[in-house]
């Protein structure tokens, strides 16, 4: 049994959480059966992954599973925790070209799931175009856990911190009116990007990926906007993990950093705004400063750790029910990186419902970066702006269609407090 420490933040919510989704769009149609055998082996490198939530006295715990992880051919997401997927926190799903991995943040976040993704693809193009690919930077099954790799990056001691001053950091942003709606679905594009003009246009305007996708869409909500007043803020998930010293861990190890979009910026070149960007993060990075950040993610634990009831902790943590993020989020997963097997990759994209606000999803695979726009209101404004904006600097890409979507809730909270353990048994000391 493993207390919950880094994962606290998602849970107590009301109805639970809902499931993250990477989805992979294969070139091919995918076997079934390949697939199912190339699990049961990446699985056996990650062992931490075969999981169930045990609740005790308002705590949550990780417990080890002995039930297979969740397997079937299917285009709808279950929920995790449930008898349906064996109680586990993941789950993996395919249908037609497509594969999804369903996971839960009380287990890790986007980046820790990743390299269970890379093995799962890995093993399964091996099997499926029947040959042994360059395994590069791939973890296989029989190699031991990397030394850090189950580490909690937010225990119960403190990380020390130096004289590093704090830098001045701007999180009061612009409110879009759209978020005052009463939240009736979640709406979200798919948008693939051409990638290598995608990155030739960064490089030569100074710009990382995020930074790139972050100026267009400050720029876009500007164009909808023009009377804004306060800056158009965009919240960038950081991961910390470099920082913390703990680069291999897969538990939840993500911070935020702000980036403002004000009028001083907005009259720059675009080398120079992704250059002030550059600058902003940089100082945001500086490893005292992401400890600081990562020392009030202890102190929230540690407060929630002197609460003795379900009930306390639910209502101490009540506030993300509602929570909304001025003016929006990027979240930017990386690079696939599953070297040989690539080419047999489309796209990739990133996915969960249940969160007010706009939030862009990016990530890195086959010849796209991908941009998926989710959103908790109906409005098309945003994703026409931000889609013409691409067309003003030259960038192709294809859209989908705006998709109405939700992914599931977990079965943490059906019936609330000490009687989760229905779902996910007693616990035992």
């Amino acid at each position: 049994m493993r207390k919950i420490r880094s994962g606290q933040a998602y849970l107590y919510r009301n109805c639970g959480i809902r499931s993250t989704v990477y989805e992979v769009s294969m070139k091919d149609k995918i076997r079934g059966d390949l697939l199912r055998r190339a699990l049961e082996k990446a699985m056996k490198r990650y062992p931490y992954l075969t999981s169930k939530l045990v609740e005790k006295n308002g705590d949550f715990y990780i417990a080890d599973n002995l039930l297979p992880v969740a397997f079937a051919k299917t285009d709808k997401f279950r929920a995790l925790g449930s008898i349906e997927v064996n109680y586990q926190l993941v789950d993996v799903t395919y249908k037609d070209k497509k594969i999804c991995v369903a996971f839960h943040h009380a287990l890790c976040d986007g980046r820790g799931i990743m390299p269970f993704i890379r093995t799962l693809l890995y093993y399964y193009c091996c099997m499926k175009y029947n040959k042994t690919f360059h395994a590069t930077g791939i973890r296989l099954a029989g190699e031991p856990l990397l030394e850090d790799e189950t580490m909690e990056p937010f225990g119960d001691s403190k990380y020390d911190i130096g004289n590093t001053p704090m830098p001045e950091i701007v999180k009061d942003g612009y409110a879009l009116p759209e978020n005052a709606n009463e939240v009736s679905n979640y709406y979200r594009y798919e948008i693939n990007i051409n990638r290598d003009k995608f990155m030739a246009f960064a490089k030569e305007n100074n710009a990382s990926p995020a930074i790139l996708v972050a100026l267009l869409a400050s720029k876009s909500i500007k164009q909808l906007h023009p009377g804004v007043d306060k800056p158009i803020v965009c919240s960038m998930a950081s991961d910390m993990r470099k920082e913390l010293g703990l680069e291999n861990t897969h538990k939840n190890c993500v911070s935020s950093l702000y980036l403002p979009y004000t009028e001083v910026v907005e009259k720059l070149s675009f080398n120079e705004q992704a250059t002030m960007y550059r600058k902003l993060m940089k100082q945001q990075k500086q490893t005292d400063v992401v400890k600081r950040a990562a020392n009030s993610q202890i102190g929230l634990s540690d407060k929630l750790d002197e609460l003795k009831t379900f009930a306390a902790k639910k209502q101490m943590l009540s506030f993300f029910n509602d929570f909304c993020i001025n003016t929006f989020v990027i979240s930017y997963a990386g690079q696939l990186q599953l070297g040989e097997c690539e080419k047999y990759v489309d796209s990739m994209h990133l996915y969960s419902s249940g969160t007010k606000g706009l939030i862009l999803n990016m990530l890195s695979a086959g010849d796209y970066i991908t941009v998926d726009l989710l959103q908790s209101f109906e409005s098309e404004q945003f994703a026409s702006e931000f889609m013409k904006s691409l067309e003003e600097i030259g960038l192709e890409y294809n859209s989908s269609r705006r998709i109405d979507f939700t992914t599931t809730y977990d079965k943490t909270f059906v019936t609330g407090g000490r009687q989760a353990e229905k779902y996910y048994g007693k616990f035992e000391d």
